[in-house]
């Protein structure tokens, strides 16, 4: 499945170009937050307290063409739809890391930046299954 992906991303990469690392920042942040588990009846799950996620991008270079911004998740659900702004920051809400890192759900979000006439570039955005954090296939963190 792996291979999959990375034969998908060589072949949208010559469709849509990647935005280069110097026209965007990205900040990954990490909070403690509740799981939500069982309704408190015995034998119902309780996490507790598990490391949460969360991505910021701002771009600060836009070009002339790139008009908007739409994000959206490995699931195919559009999360984010905006006029691109420079210097506007991105909150990804990604979720709970092992979670991320097990791929139960969401694991993975293309940011496209687009003009009335079409894709204009992108960036990507992939969590390995051992907590590697990919932007545009280079390692920026780990869980």
């Amino acid at each position: 499945m792996y291979l999959i992906l990375i034969l998908l991303s060589f072949l949208l990469q010559d469709q849509v170009p990647l935005k280069p690392s110097d026209e965007f920042i990205f900040k990954l942040d990490y909070e403690f937050r509740t799981k939500p588990g069982g309704d408190g009846k015995p034998g119902g799950f309780a996490a507790g307290k598990l490391p949460y996620a969360e991505i910021r991008i701002t771009p600060t270079k836009l070009s002339d063409s790139e008009e908007r911004v739409r994000i959206t998740n490995n699931l195919g659900h559009k999360i984010y739809s905006r006029r691109a702004v420079v210097d506007n920051e991105m909150v990804i809400d990604m979720g709970f890391t092992d979670d991320l890192k097990d791929h139960i759900s969401v694991y993975a979000f293309d940011i496209v930046f687009f003009s009335k006439k079409g894709d204009e570039s992108r960036i990507t955005l992939f969590v390995e299954e051992d907590g590697t954090v990919l932007i545009n296939g280079e390692k920026h963190g780990k869980f």
